[in-house]
């Protein structure tokens, strides 16, 4: 089987989560991954075993032996970084938030054409539970859902990277705030049940 080779933009807390599942795996290759902090960089190649390392994401995106690209930085730089991928023939995997607003994501529509995008809010339609909990309420074994009422708790964060990125307390950079970050996940969590 021909593996996918690809690289990740990003390499802060959700990065490394996109370059693990390459190590030992016979269907991707991580080639490259691009970070502004170069240590940071560096270190996710060398933990992660990828070839190259760009300080630019735009370099990343330029390097002919990839194939895909994983977008796992701030939502505010985003919509650049897919639309150059998308030109230069890449598939793109965008993290949540996937653009500052719906006309940004519109225009990552229009501009990807034939090519694969995705967005990884949806992780969360995969558990077992839910995947029980929504065959429960397509059977109708329920009954008629009238309200859904659902609480969210999440584990503590991993501690920020170093320095500490100030994008996730400014909604100007980050897309929307709490809502966007997280409230995604329970809004498709509800959104796959009902």
């Amino acid at each position: 089987m021909q593996r996918v080779k690809y690289g990740v933009i990003g390499c802060g807390v959700i990065g490394p989560t996109h370059m693990k599942p390459s190590v030992g795996s016979d269907r991707l290759e991580l080639v490259a991954v691009a970070d502004l902090i170069p240590e940071r960089a560096q270190r996710a190649a060398a933990t992660y075993q990828a070839a190259r390392v760009y300080h630019d994401g735009l370099d990343l995106i330029r390097d002919p032996d990839i194939e895909m690209v994983v977008l796992a930085l701030p939502a505010c730089h985003r919509r650049a970084l897919a639309l150059a991928a998308f030109a230069a023939g890449k598939h793109v995997l965008i993290e949540k938030p996937v653009a500052m607003n719906a006309q940004d994501v519109r225009d990552l529509i229009a501009a990807r054409g034939q090519l694969k995008a995705a967005c990884c809010s949806s992780r969360y339609r995969f558990i077992t539970h839910h995947r029980i909990a929504a065959e429960l309420v397509a059977s109708g074994a329920l009954g008629e859902l009238r309200t859904v009422y659902m609480r969210s708790f999440f584990p503590a964060a991993p501690p920020p990277s170093s320095p500490k990125p100030e994008w996730r307390l400014k909604r100007a950079l980050n897309g929307g705030g709490f809502l966007m970050n997280w409230g995604c996940y329970d809004l498709d969590y509800l959104l796959g049940l009902t």
